[in-house]
């Protein structure tokens, strides 16, 4: 059980044996960061060196590969405080918003399905009740669908409010992979029956596998009603849940995704809360350098910002992907697995596959809601006279796209009718990742996040 103010964390279980993945070895840090950030950090003290073909591309850095210091007096117009700024306001709090608009949006269209499940009887066999009842529910899934894809999108910003402790907001919104639908099931009847041990039922106090959209997924989604638990773990609150009347579960699921809906909104509003404003960290990244500042250079930002970036390698690339085909371990074993997709129920994959490179693709193009300014980590690279980095990066992520686009239908499907198609979409994330991991940090002068550095899969 975890309150807001002091979260008690639950440690992500997943047991990936990584094996014969093949992606190129990198350093932790790319040369010239220590020059760079002047921070007492000492992880990477044997690659200086390790990119000496190179050390000579960038004639306006008098040679060195130490990046531009954060101001206006390098190449052309680019300084990295431009580059915080521009995908600070322009690309990271517009998608912060736009989720928690479609957040707030969720409870009121859910309510108004579950009104109609509630109140509908099937005895009865009236077909407009029924057709209204289901159109209602098309609605909340598509509601939950628009929430989803806007969430992927800020998955490849999980930074300040959403990393600290342990990214305890984040997984309140979203705790994929970490999911347990048992526990979801648990607070279906623990909610129904409005305490726990004589304990007023509070959704906020609950752990973070039972709630967020992954919750709502499972109850706007799922049409097996029975519940998903063990004979062991399903404890005395579901002894009786498979023998009660399905239109009973239904209306019980409906009404806790109601409270599981409220509970999203009152999250995305709370992450707003924690970005935005004076001292709010949207603020904080853009006076990186200043003084009183938590960053005592601007690259500490920049890099703070690149390290999101690398949800592309662990998550997509090798959770979303690899995992389901087989390349890691997952319930199957070590082969093909539908089942261990990411969207199981609304089979809604591909869609935050494609989600999560748009996104990637938008920061490092830099290009957000403002046209006229699309300062991003392209430009970052053509400073540093590293634009073959940057074309080979672009030309990647088109490749990604397009691998992804040409999956049919859902990815469930695809893993048993195009195995073949998933797997070159699993290489062609891996060339970006490949690239990110190795050029994209050396020619930067940027440190690799600590849960990548060393990271050989």
């Amino acid at each position: 059980m975890r309150i807001h103010s002091r979260p008690i964390l639950l440690a992500v279980a997943i047991g990936l044996a990584l094996s014969g993945c093949g992606e190129s070895t990198s350093s932790s840090a790319g040369p010239g960061y220590k020059q760079a950030t002047n921070t007492d950090d000492n992880q990477d003290t044997g690659n200086d060196n390790q990119d000496t073909g190179n050390d000579n591309q960038d004639s306006s850095n008098g040679g060195s590969d130490t990046p531009d210091s954060g101001q206006d007096n390098n190449q052309g117009t680019f300084s990295q405080q431009k580059l915080i700024a521009n995908l600070t306001d322009n690309v990271f709090t517009p998608t912060f918003q736009q989720f928690a608009n479609k957040a707030s949006a969720q409870p009121d269209i859910v309510k108004a399905y579950c009104d109609l499940e509630t109140a509908f009887d099937p005895t009865l066999s009236d077909e407009a009740a029924k057709a209204a009842r289901d159109e209602a529910l098309l609605a909340a899934q598509n509601s939950w669908k628009e929430t989803m894809v806007s969430w992927q999108h800020a998955e490849l910003m999980i930074v300040g409010p959403l990393l600290a402790d342990d990214k305890a907001l984040r997984k309140d919104i979203y705790s994929w992979p970490d999911t347990n639908y048992c526990n979801v099931d648990q607070d279906v009847a623990y909610f129904a029956q409005g305490n726990i041990n004589g304990v007023p039922y509070d959704i906020s106090k609950r752990s973070d596998k039972r709630r967020g959209l992954d919750a709502l997924e499972y109850l706007l989604f799922n049409n097996n009603l029975d519940h998903s638990c063990s004979a062991a773990a399903a404890g005395n609150i579901l002894a009786q849940w498979n023998t009660q009347d399905e239109q009973q579960r239904r209306s019980m699921r409906c009404q806790y995704a109601v409270e599981a809906s409220k509970d999203l909104k009152e999250t995305a509003e709370r992450l707003m809360f924690e970005w935005a404003g004076d001292q709010g960290y949207a603020a904080k990244l853009k006076n990186a350098g200043a003084s009183g500042s938590e960053f005592a250079t601007v690259t500490e930002a920049v890099n703070r910002i690149s390290d999101a970036l690398f949800y592309m390698t662990e998550e997509l690339k090798d959770y979303k992907l690899a995992t389901p085909l087989g390349l890691f371990a997952n319930q199957c074993g070590t082969e093909v697995c539908p089942e261990a997709v990411e969207s199981r129920y609304a089979k809604h994959s591909i869609e935050n596959i494609q989600a999560n490179i748009a996104a990637f693709e938008q920061i490092f193009l830099g290009q957000g809601t403002d046209s006229e300014d699309t300062i991003g980590f392209d430009d970052f690279l053509d400073n540093q006279s590293a634009s073959q980095t940057k074309d080979v990066m672009i030309q990647g992520i088109a490749n990604a796209k397009a691998a992804t686009a040409a999956l049919n239908d859902n990815l469930q499907q695809a893993l048993n009718e195009d195995t073949a198609g998933v797997t070159n979409t699993h290489a062609k994330v891996k060339d970006v990742t490949d690239q990110l991991k190795n050029d994209f940090i050396q020619k930067l002068a940027l440190e690799l996040p600590k849960t990548s550095a060393g990271d050989n899969d």
